[in-house]
């Protein structure tokens, strides 16, 4: 999957994969092996390729990951690049309006329908791109009114998925 970090107004692009029991994460140009095991509700663990381990604290709100590793604080936020964004903004993820796709790819499967009542973080449709199966959430509670693509068809970046109303 890939994925941009942002923070103190930089990106960063990420790409994770799974690797083994673990995960090759890159990061910019610079690739690493890790091992990350969920030990409590926020508390994780991660090694590294050469052995070493860190504990932190995790708390994730939306697309903001708060992290607290050996005293320090660190606010990061992660975005999807499949994320939906709403017709005529930039950057509007977390907004109704008309859901466009990022990156092109192809529908495999719609799971609602015109009419269907849906909240946030509801999966709606799956999106095949990068050679990955992709599970796309409403970005709002509200009403899927108009849906422009079936199963099946393939979409270019930018092209319109569906129209959630915002309630």
């Amino acid at each position: 999957m890939r994925f941009v970090a942002r923070r103190a107004g930089a990106e960063l692009p990420v790409e994770v994969e799974r690797y083994g029991s673990g995960y090759r994460v890159k990061l910019g140009e610079k690739s690493i092996i890790i091992d990350l095991v969920e030990t409590g509700r926020f508390l994780r663990s991660l090694r590294l390729e050469d052995g070493t381990q860190f504990a932190f604290v995790h708390h994730r709100e939306g697309t903001m990951h708060h992290i607290t590793l050996g005293g320090a604080n660190i606010a990061v936020e992660i975005v999807d690049p499949l994320a939906l964004r709403r017709k005529g903004t930039d950057d509007d993820a977390g907004a109704g309006g008309i859901l466009k796709a990022l990156m092109p790819g192809r529908v495999v499967r719609l799971l609602v329908k015109t009419g269907d009542v849906v909240r946030r973080g509801q999966s709606l449709l799956i999106l095949e791109a990068m050679k990955m199966e992709n599970d796309i959430q409403s970005p709002v509670d509200g009403v899927v009114d108009e849906i422009f693509i079936n199963a099946g068809d393939t979409i270019e970046a930018g092209g319109q998925l569906l129209h959630v109303k915002e309630e």
